[in-house]
């Protein structure tokens, strides 16, 4: 007996095509699909980083304390004052390098510091001034570096440079850095940049040796007589000197205390922060350290005592030392 053939005869819906060609014809759909949802993906990944930072560190030819007195800080964004600042070396805050952060600000933003030095004789019109600008990159800590030169210390009645020009290296530039040629921060940003002619690579234990002198240093032997003097705001003083070598040129913080054994009297400490002078056979010098002898006690107390002098510098690394000298106070003021 003959079978039925029951198999349709032509038509689409009469014939189907085998699961793998079928999936055949769907890979170069599926292929395109896939590389569409993953530009979609990176196209709306997690953003950029929209802030950065950007720090102007600052150096000097001029002397903390001895060519510059005072220094005026003036920091903007985007044209507005961020922050102001008087740097005065009485105060122990005047000393090189500097480091003036800009921080987390949006990317694009304008940044500007100007710097005014003014020595101890003119606190009206600035040995020197300074400006430096640049712009925020998102994502990224950059260093802008602004020094101080003697070349552009302003002599009395000498045209300066018309704003907005600045002067770097004795001509007028324009203030403003592109922020694509400046290195990123490091704290290490300074080191080796000069050698330091207080502190050299070869290091050492910290010396420090105490004598007198205002302008210059003069050595002292223990129980030398010392010359009491009546100072310019009252008060009567000794000016104490000191020779070191190891220790920071800038930036060192120096503390002068006294004890009048006789009287069990502790003198007022004296803290400074001044510029090291180079002196002779790798040691530097410090002169003029106007130490009070008065306060709890009067002069008239003091005139002829025994003193027990210390003197201990500390400098921006950590180190110190400390150095002494028993000396003998004038019978007469000055």
């Amino acid at each position: 007996m003959a079978h039925e053939d029951r198999t349709p005869r032509g038509g689409s819906e009469g014939r189907r095509a085998p699961w793998g060609q079928a999936a055949t014809n769907l890979r170069p759909f599926l292929l395109a699909a896939l590389a569409l949802c993953a530009l979609l993906v990176a196209g709306c990944g997690a953003p950029g980083p929209t802030t950065g930072t950007v720090v102007f560190g600052v150096t000097s030819e001029l002397r903390a304390g001895a060519d510059i007195d005072l220094l005026r800080v003036v920091l903007r964004a985007d044209g507005d004052v961020v922050h102001e600042d008087a740097l005065a070396q009485k105060n122990g805050q005047l000393f090189f390098p500097r480091e003036f952060f800009f921080s987390d600000l949006e990317d694009g933003t304008a940044v500007e510091i100007s710097l005014e030095a003014f020595g101890a004789e003119d606190a009206e019109r600035p040995l020197l001034t300074r400006t430096a600008s640049t712009r925020v990159i998102g994502g990224r800590t950059l260093l802008l570096r602004v020094r101080l030169e003697q070349e552009c210390v302003v002599a009395p009645g000498a045209a300066t440079c018309p704003a907005p020009q600045t002067c770097v290296a004795g001509g007028c530039s324009a203030p403003d850095v592109d922020p694509r040629q400046l290195e990123p921060f490091s704290t290490s940003w300074n080191a080796g940049a000069e050698p330091d002619l207080c502190k050299p690579a070869a290091g050492g234990e910290p010396v420090v040796i105490v004598g007198e002198g205002q302008a210059d240093y003069f050595p002292l032997d223990d129980l030398d007589e010392v010359q009491v003097e009546a100072g310019p705001q009252g008060g009567y003083h000794i000016f104490v000197a000191i020779r070191l070598k190891n220790l920071r040129r800038s930036g060192s913080l120096t503390v002068v205390s006294g004890l009048v054994p006789e009287l069990g009297y502790a003198i007022e400490p004296l803290e400074v922060i001044f510029t090291l002078d180079p002196d002779e056979g790798g040691f530097c010098k410090l002169a003029g350290l106007r130490f009070r002898l008065d306060g709890e006690r009067k002069i008239e107390e003091l005139l002829g005592k025994v003193v027990e002098v210390e003197v201990t510098v500390t400098d921006p690394d950590g180190d110190a030392g400390t150095g002494r000298r028993t000396v003998t106070l004038s019978q007469t003021i000055l």
